[in-house]
């Protein structure tokens, strides 16, 4: 075994020049990535932390206010709970704190003193959960998230507890949040920052129920498995990557609501970083391309004059083919290259052995052996082309009749003569432009290019009745059944366009043979399935 002497130095050379800019410009970029997406997490960090921050400090001063506000009116009302002008206080009261939905007062029995709402009758028995935990603590409390009997709604009460001139306990002042309607939260986190990108911010109880939340429709829903949510509900503040109830990859930052024992938390979504990151990429790429660029044309510039008599070589192996069988000179080249000469010498002495070989293998590549006429990858090479360029023809397809009973009587070798025979008369009966070829068997097949199928219809009758009326090599005649079918007009495509020949083949075999038959036409809803 000869080892090949030396290497293709055009393709070895560029790959490693442009192999070498690639890996330049993907470390540049993987760095400039990196580098760009991490302070941009940072950065998003910060901004959530401080807009949490913010927010709780903004929400534990108006809790605290509306607390202080309920223990001054409480303070003031408990004097005497039974004085006529009760519910007038009231009512003011909660104009002018108008973060409350309703205000009212429970006596240390349950039982509704007075309130805001007129609607609600004095002295029933208010047993919603809020009451019962006020009632229990008998101190400054906000309640957890409840829904309310009177009202089906979702509600967060305040309350602050009242006692007598005695300082006897007589039950507490409280005022609702109703959280699926106009509420605190939503005036201050109306605006998320950043909205545009997909940031928000919500708020939690310390049992993982949502008490705001941009969705409405998740106001009330209790979340699980949200490692934020448990930290902000153990009273921790800090930011967190993290894949939210929802599926999705945030970048989350939370504060702790000292005065309730809630949790603040906004977030913004990992997609949104890596898009900028990657954006950033992209532009550091664009700078870098015409430099490189003109780096490489003068690299492949240099390359081309070193290698080009192995180019010239190597293109004129590439049209040692039946396309250019005449052409046989060798390109002349100057080099002082060793490779390009032992390449020129060997070319020298190969060239007209190859091309008679070639041309040998590529006629047999298309040709029946038998009869020398196109075989079937030639007939479907034609036939798809002529389907790409929309052009019209029709399509013959022959059978001879009995053929078994030629071969069973007289012996294959005659069979084959027959086979032979009707391949001579297609090829002397039609001219070239007639594309004749044998599918296998005894079937043959004629492509007719033409506008209608009564060229084909002519032709094919032709044919049968020239056999018909000319004894075989068998000493009697043979007949043909034939089926003619047209594209576009009959079919769209050559699976339909053979199927209804087919079809048509095998009418004329059952009508007695020895007989042309026309494919019946799809209809238009057949053609395009």
């Amino acid at each position: 075994m000869h080892l090949q002497k030396g290497f293709r130095l055009r393709s070895t050379v560029n790959a490693i020049v442009t192999l070498t800019v690639l890996a330049t410009m993907a470390i540049s970029s993987f760095i400039a990535y990196s580098s760009e997406k991490q302070s941009l997490t940072h950065t998003t960090f910060q901004l959530n932390q401080v807009y949490a921050d913010k927010i709780s400090d903004t929400v534990n001063a108006v809790f605290a206010n509306m607390k202080h506000g309920l223990a001054i009116t409480g303070e003031y009302l408990a004097k005497d709970l039974s004085r006529p002008d009760l519910q007038d206080y009231l009512e003011l009261f909660q104009k002018s704190n108008s973060s409350f939905n309703s205000v009212f007062i429970i006596g240390k029995d349950g039982k509704l003193v007075e309130s805001s709402n007129p609607a609600v009758k004095r002295g029933s028995l208010i047993a919603s959960d809020g009451t019962k935990q006020a009632l229990e603590q008998k101190r400054s409390l906000i309640s957890e998230p409840y829904i309310s009997a009177a009202t089906n709604k979702l509600i967060v009460m305040i309350s602050e507890p009242l006692y007598d001139s005695e300082g006897r306990y007589s039950g507490f002042i409280g005022g609702s949040i109703w959280l699926h309607e106009t509420n605190i939260f939503q005036t201050i986190l109306g605006s998320a920052p950043n909205e545009s990108d997909g940031s928000y911010a919500y708020v939690v109880s310390s049992k993982g129920i949502l008490l705001y939340h941009p969705d409405s429709s998740r106001i009330g829903e209790k979340v699980e498995g949200n490692p934020v949510i448990d930290h902000v509900a153990a009273g921790l503040n800090g930011m967190e990557r993290v894949v939210n109830s929802q599926g999705v990859d945030m970048l989350a930052s939370y504060a702790y609501i000292r005065e309730a024992g809630w949790g603040i938390v906004a977030q913004t979504p990992t997609e949104v970083v890596l898009t900028v990151a990657s954006k950033l990429v992209l532009r550091i790429m664009l700078y870098m391309f015409p430099a490189l660029l003109i780096f490489l044309i003068a690299i492949y510039w240099i390359i081309r004059k070193l290698s080009d008599p192995l180019v010239k070589l190597a293109s004129f192996a590439s049209m040692l083919s039946p396309n250019n069988s005449g052409r046989d000179e060798l390109p002349k080249i100057h080099s002082l290259n060793y490779e390009a000469n032992e390449l020129h010498k060997a070319f020298g002495r190969a060239v007209r052995h190859f091309r008679y070989q070639f041309d040998n293998l590529s006629q047999e590549a298309q040709t029946d052996p038998l009869t020398g006429l196109n075989n079937r990858r030639t007939m479907d090479k034609y036939i798809k082309d002529w389907i790409s360029m929309s052009r019209p023809f029709s399509l013959i397809i022959l059978d001879l009749d009995h053929f078994k009973l030629v071969n069973d009587t007289f012996g294959h070798d005659v069979g084959d003569e027959v086979l032979k025979f009707l391949a001579n008369n297609l090829r002397r009966l039609f001219n070239e432009d007639y594309k004749c070829c044998r599918m296998g068997g005894e079937e043959f097949v004629i492509l007719v290019p033409n506008e209608s199928i009564e060229v084909a219809l002519h032709e094919a009758e032709r044919i049968r009745k020239y056999m018909a009326e000319t004894d075989s090599p068998t000493g009697g005649k043979v007949t043909l059944s034939i089926g003619v079918a047209h594209y576009p007009g009959f079919a769209s495509n050559a699976e339909q366009l053979f199927r209804i020949a087919d079809e048509a083949l095998y009418r004329a075999k059952h009508q007695g043979r020895n007989r042309v038959e026309a494919a019946q036409a799809l209809s238009p809803q057949e053609m395009t399935i």
